[in-house]
């Protein structure tokens, strides 16, 4: 048996699934899910035919032959003080997942396509990914192995029970669903926690003013670096359109849980290619970069292009949402 059929439930029905050798049933026998190369598929091929899922189909977790998938490749700066910047700032995440559990929930997981990112699942048991895209899935079996649930699947109606999973990390994820949309997944991923769980799920900002305070800084005493053409993102298929929220919205809404905002990264990869070097003087301006993210958390979360928003659900609290 491939999945820990307990903590799985029918999208449609909302009820219990069982396993016959070959497919997820559910209790009343009106909906079945093919499960092949250990992928349980929730979705067929017709299932949000959308830009987004075109994109990391056809391009954005595809493989170039220097081993970066199509997504970096198109909005992450790859060179090489940006990207250890980057990187420094997904691993500061982890610290949220050390208490560990039995599942950690992986919304939105894509191939994993970062090394720091697989280290979320350390004191985890088992990692459940859930993407739209089966290959990327196969990407990640590929990494996990039977560490892994595989699970093709709408994080709008996930296929998991209430209260069953001890962490979740969702990372640059929901700012590409549709903006009517992205409130009911925050309450998804808020309802499969366990009491006393986190979800730690990573955002973009509408609204950047730290970004352009910062911004404005670097052009008044350096200006614009020249472009750094090894960086220039591939001549990709249409890229997903990304609908961030303001922190206003999310302020605003009536959410069922608590929550903190803290820094993923205060500025984007914009900013980076237009105004980082990748020298000595880029390596100390993002050093002074993760300096100020660090003293005044909850300020660059809040102000910043990219927060970190960290829900926690209370024994007092736990109720589906």
């Amino acid at each position: 048996m491939p999945f820990p059929i307990e903590i799985l439930r029918c999208p449609q029905t909302k009820s219990t699934l069982k396993w016959d050798g070959a497919q997820l049933i559910s209790a009343d026998g009106a909906s079945s899910y093919p499960v092949i190369d250990d992928i349980a598929h929730f979705l067929d091929d017709q299932s949000n035919p959308s830009q987004t899922r075109s994109f990391y189909e056809k391009e954005g977790w595809k493989r170039a032959a220097d081993g970066l998938f199509g997504d970096t490749r198109a909005f992450m700066d790859t060179r090489k003080v940006p990207l250890a910047f980057s990187r420094k700032c997904i691993r500061r995440l982890n610290t949220h997942f050390r208490h560990g559990g039995r599942f950690l929930l992986d919304a939105g997981s894509g191939p994993i396509a970062h090394d720091e990112y697989l280290e979320f699942g350390t004191h985890f048991d088992q990692r459940v990914c859930v993407d739209l895209s089966a290959d990327a899935l196969r990407v990640a079996r590929s990494k996990l192995g039977t560490r892994g649930v595989y699970l093709q699947a709408d994080l709008t109606s996930l296929p998991i029970q209430t209260g069953s999973v001890d962490a979740v990390t969702c990372n640059h994820v929901i700012y590409q669903i549709p903006a009517d949309q992205q409130a009911a997944v925050f309450k998804e991923l808020w309802r499969v926690l366990k009491p006393g769980g986190v979800a730690v799920i990573v955002y973009w900002w509408r609204d950047t003013p730290l970004q352009w305070r910062l911004e404005r800084l670097v052009r008044m005493f350096a200006g614009r670096i020249k472009p750094d053409e090894s960086d220039k993102p591939s001549a990709v298929v249409s890229t997903p359109s990304h609908f961030p929220h303001s922190l206003q919205w999310f302020e605003t809404q009536d959410w069922p849980f608590r929550y903190q905002i803290e820094p993923f990264r205060v500025i984007g990869n914009p900013f980076m290619r237009s105004y980082v070097s990748d020298r000595w003087t880029g390596k100390l301006f993002l050093e002074g970069v993760y300096a100020l993210q660090q003293i005044a958390p909850s300020y660059c979360g809040r102000y910043g292009q990219m927060p970190a928003i960290v829900l926690r659900k209370d024994d007092a609290t736990a109720r589906e949402g």
